[in-house]
């Protein structure tokens, strides 16, 4: 099957329109109407349900977008991985969010470091929504963050889940899981507002039902760590960020019957026919959250769908 088919098919779905999409590569839209009467020969299935207001997947299209956006992902791996030995040189911005620091970031540079040498790396830790603005706007190559940005001239990966869960000193540990009125009784600390641990926490407080006397929004999770060791109050973390405090024991799990969702990690990249850095290192990053996940087992992390 000929991806450059699927390519037409995906952009027609995303920008709405056969026009559009011959514009997004630069084809006639004849020939992006060409590949998609292939398409639906090759299938025998019609695609979309036109009319002049507009343009609708057919249950057959919808069924083919999911594996189209599998096979082009795929196939932009195998490239990106072909890539690998060859030399990048520049300077690439890469952004991350503070999860990231606490994990496998020393990793992904180290191996950076060895497959890339000659790339130039500028590093920046800030919160999703900045690393957003400053990827729309051109100022940061890649972030590695926990939402897909909207853009079209940006590409997103889902890399890897992590589990959240209510952290405390060791005093606070419990023998019966507390109930999340009982453990809000005490100040709750999260990261930064409109974060997903922070919208984590208010979406479990709105479920059931309570409402905390005082939330701390903190930027930082090594703060978050010495306050919670401390005992200013229980804090919402990505299990995996704190993995050696529970190991030494300056921090445990307190238990609560009100459980949290899990942090989402993505790693969203510029496109840019004329420089493949950002794919090839994007890729990379893919590469060190499955082997992270795969070291620290399900309860710390879990691949994403790549």
């Amino acid at each position: 099957m000929n991806t450059r088919f699927l390519e037409a098919f995906v952009w027609v779905v995303r920008l709405g329109s056969f026009r559009a999409a011959a514009e997004r590569l630069n084809l006639t839209q004849a020939a992006i109407s060409s590949r998609i009467a292939s398409l639906e020969e090759d299938f025998g299935q019609k695609l979309f349900d036109r009319d002049p207001r507009e343009l609708r997947l057919t249950a057959a299209g919808r069924v083919l977008l999911t594996y189209a956006e599998r096979m082009l992902e795929i196939g932009s791996d195998m490239q990106a991985a072909m890539r690998t030995n060859s030399e990048l040189s520049g300077t690439l911005r890469i952004g991350v969010v503070e999860t990231i620091v606490h994990t496998w970031l020393i990793d992904f540079l180290n191996e950076l470091k060895v497959r890339h040498g000659a790339l130039e790396i500028q590093l920046t830790a800030e919160p999703t929504h900045r690393l957003h603005d400053d990827l729309r706007r051109g100022q940061m190559d890649i972030a590695i963050q926990t939402d897909a940005v909207l853009d079209e001239t940006i590409r997103n990966r889902e890399i890897g889940l992590m589990p959240m869960g209510w952290v405390g000193p060791p005093s606070a540990t419990a023998d019966t899981a507390l109930t999340l009125a009982e453990l809000a009784e005490q100040p709750l600390i999260t990261m930064t507002r409109g974060s997903q641990p922070h919208l984590a926490l208010l979406d479990t407080c709105r479920r059931e039902g309570v409402s905390p006397k005082t939330i701390h929004c903190v930027s930082s999770i090594a703060a978050i760590i010495r306050l919670a060791a401390a005992g200013f109050g229980a804090a919402v973390l990505p299990l995996a960020a704190i993995r050696a405090e529970l190991a030494a024991g300056t921090l445990s799990i307190i238990p609560c019957s009100a459980s949290l969702g899990p942090l989402r990690l993505v790693v969203s990249y510029r496109i840019d026919p004329t420089n493949r850095a950002s794919e090839a290192v994007a890729a990379l990053a893919s590469e060190e959250a499955l082997k992270f996940a795969l070291g620290v087992g399900a309860g710390m992390a879990t691949p994403g769908r790549g």
